[in-house]
């Protein structure tokens, strides 16, 4: 069961999900799922944003009108997904802007908020229908540029923030994070939104291979990429350092072909891909087998 609400209450439903902890008004589901068509954002807020026990959502619509006069009719509703402590947004963790306790996560499916201007809001109640939007942030439109990214909301509350690059902030988050954040990524998709194709993006971002991991550092994986498109089915938990290491492995390999130059592409298209094919599926099946034996 999705997310995505329209028009209805939300009943929050508490419980210690994988790499999720249950913190003040966080509503955090016990069966979140996230498959191949699923995106993960990361968010980043204020202490005061949760304050009087505000319901947090990301808002989707058609228009920036829409959100800007909450025209509910027209909006789609995102709630939380799970919540994850960290050491970096924490007080006296090294970030300094304002005090906050965490990561939260939403997950939505791409095609849902594609072509969607969205913002993220504060409600008085979990019934969009009577609540009073206390503070949201500036309407925008969604692009995948966005993604494989924290996104943290300034200060004021009026806007989002997404660092990036070598000297990115998003680079000193605990591997809490890094756990939780993976969490929505498929290993074996070669999907550059959530799959190994945002290997490099998110290496670059949040320091993927900088890091030191331990066997506490765990995430829940899918067995084989059938059952991308249909939820988590029957996953293993595997190290994040091994799913690291995975999807690295199939990042460098699918830009491998590029360097091929004694094989002429358009005589051997076929050829090419089934060799690359069973390749990564080896890869992988081999992955998967040590995951399950750890």
């Amino acid at each position: 069961m999705k997310k995505i609400l329209r028009f209805l209450p939300v009943v929050a439903l508490l419980a210690g999900v994988f790499g999720v902890a249950t913190t003040k008004s966080d509503s955090i589901r016990a069966d979140a799922v996230v498959t191949s068509a699923d995106i993960r954002i990361a968010v980043v807020r204020p202490d005061w944003w949760q304050g009087g026990n505000a319901y947090q959502v990301l808002r989707l619509a058609p228009t920036t009108e829409d959100l800007t006069n909450n025209v509910v009719a027209n909006i789609t509703y995102v709630e939380i997904e799970s919540y994850t402590a960290d050491t970096y947004y924490a007080e006296g963790g090294g970030f300094t802007e304002y005090t906050t306790d965490g990561v939260v996560f939403y997950d939505i499916p791409l095609a849902t908020i594609t072509g969607k201007h969205f913002d993220l809001a504060r409600l008085s109640t979990t019934d969009p229908t009577t609540a009073t939007v206390w503070n949201k942030t500036e309407a925008e439109l969604f692009s995948t540029t966005m993604l494989n990214k924290i996104w943290r909301i300034w200060g004021d509350g009026n806007g989002v923030y997404r660092p990036e690059g070598i000297d990115a902030e998003s680079r000193n988050v605990s591997n809490g994070v890094i756990n939780s954040l993976l969490y929505g990524y498929m290993t074996c998709s070669d999907s550059a939104n959530n799959g190994y194709g945002a290997f490099d993006s998110l290496n670059t971002n949040f320091n993927l291979t900088g890091r030191t991991f331990s066997e506490t550092d765990t995430v829940l994986d899918f067995i084989n990429q059938s059952d991308y498109s249909m939820g988590r089915g029957d996953g293993v938990t595997v190290l994040t350092s091994n799913k690291i290491a995975m999807m690295q492995t199939m990042y460098n390999l699918s830009l491998s072909p590029a360097r091929i130059t004694t094989v002429d592409f358009k005589k051997n298209t076929k050829l090419v891909f089934l060799i690359s094919l069973i390749g990564m599926s080896a890869l992988a099946g081999f992955y998967f087998l040590k995951s399950k034996k750890q």
